[in-house]
């Protein structure tokens, strides 16, 4: 009985997650493409740039806003200076123009979310765009998401972003499909009003929506999470009112962690605002089975002494079907971004994949302080 058991709590876990990424795939077949129109009145907007410690990216990321595919008279790039240690304020310097603005977070002020706020409150553009200082938007980025946002009623628009590195290394190859993948499941959560999901390299907003929401109010606390919170805060105000801009060509690339140690500094940060964030059944139901289907597998072949090969036959069950679901995601979302080549190295991936969900998973439940930037967050 007990075997009967096992297979059947196996194949239905890993039925429920084969079944959920089927879903996600015919949802994000149903996205509509986003083509901008070239007849185009252009609104007034203002790139928001939180800064800390960024005197090696900053350049790259200010010379790739300088040549957005929008009027340069239309459109205003200001840097937020969170106390950086380094030569970022130096590095800006560097860069001056008539609309670059360098602004300075206050004394009594720390965080990303404080130096946003702190720069949205000082422009009263119709829009606001947000990036990261290590990140270089290409040149139609401004102008999808601004046609993005006023296509409808929409009250922010979520837009992609790519990972850069080396390309013959398994971290950055496995980081790469990882973020495709990823771009797939933001998509569809916001489309279908599921789950939150977003990043903060490249959101567009109207200001008034978020002087209406109080910006961040109510979860400065968190260091991390300036993106789903703020999505969150929206949609729960306008029920989807935060749409995905599905093209690939608004992809903002940005370099991916180049170390372990590194990585897994970035995820737990990511894991712990996600913990933080708003929860949903969506949210809880599709981390819950990913979750408890990688301790699965990792965990099955320890009953090998007990029940000899059915045990491992379990296990390839498992792999098998998370296998075949993830194929076709990442398939999918690696198409999208342009780095279908990095499938060569799904099955590599597959299993970093199981162990980083399964440890990334209880770190972010149990670690509540972190290193950001030469900072001790929670």
């Amino acid at each position: 009985m007990l075997m009967v058991a096992l297979y059947c709590g196996a194949l239905t876990l890993g039925l429920a997650y084969f079944l959920l990424i089927q879903w996600v795939l015919r949802h994000w077949a149903a996205l509509p493409f986003f083509e901008p129109s070239p007849a185009f009145s252009p609104p007034k907007v203002t790139i928001l740039v939180a800064a800390r410690n960024e005197a090696d990216n900053i350049g790259e990321c200010l010379n790739a806003l300088k040549q957005q595919e929008y009027p340069d008279d239309h459109y205003q790039i200001v840097v937020i200076d969170d106390h950086s240690t380094d030569e970022t304020v130096k590095a800006v310097g560097h860069h001056a123009s008539p609309n670059l603005t360098l602004l300075h977070l206050p004394g009594n002020q720390r965080g990303k979310k404080a130096a946003l706020e702190f720069g949205a409150a000082a422009t009263q553009s119709e829009i606001i765009l947000t990036t990261d200082a290590d990140c270089q938007p290409p040149p139609e980025w401004v102008q999808f998401h601004v046609q993005h946002l006023l296509s409808g009623p929409n009250k922010a628009s979520a837009g992609p972003v790519l990972l850069t590195g080396i390309e013959d290394r398994a971290l950055f190859r496995f980081q790469a499909l990882d973020m495709s993948g990823m771009m797939i499941l933001t998509a569809v959560g916001l489309h279908t009003n599921t789950w939150i999901l977003g990043n903060g390299a490249s959101l567009a907003y109207h200001r008034l929506a978020f002087e209406a929401v109080e910006g961040y109010a109510g979860n400065r606390a968190t260091a991390s999470g300036d993106d789903v919170f703020l999505i969150a805060k929206l949609n729960a105000r306008n029920s989807g009112g935060v749409q995905f801009l599905k093209n690939g060509k608004a992809a903002v690339p940005t370099a991916a962690a180049t170390t372990w140690r590194a990585f897994f500094q970035q995820r737990l940060r990511w894991g712990t605002k996600n913990a933080a964030a708003p929860a949903s059944p969506g949210t809880t139901f599709a981390l819950g089975i990913a979750f408890l289907l990688s301790w699965s597998i990792l965990l099955t072949p320890l009953l090998f002494f007990w029940m000899g090969l059915q045990a491992l036959l379990v296990v390839v069950l498992l792999v098998g079907l998370k296998s075949w679901a993830d194929y076709q995601l990442l398939r999918t979302g690696s198409s999208f971004l342009g780095q279908s080549h990095l499938l060569k190295s799904f099955a590599v991936s597959e299993l970093l994949h199981i162990l980083y969900i399964a440890i990334i998973g209880v770190a972010s439940l149990v670690v509540r302080k972190y290193q950001w930037k030469g900072r001790t967050v929670e």
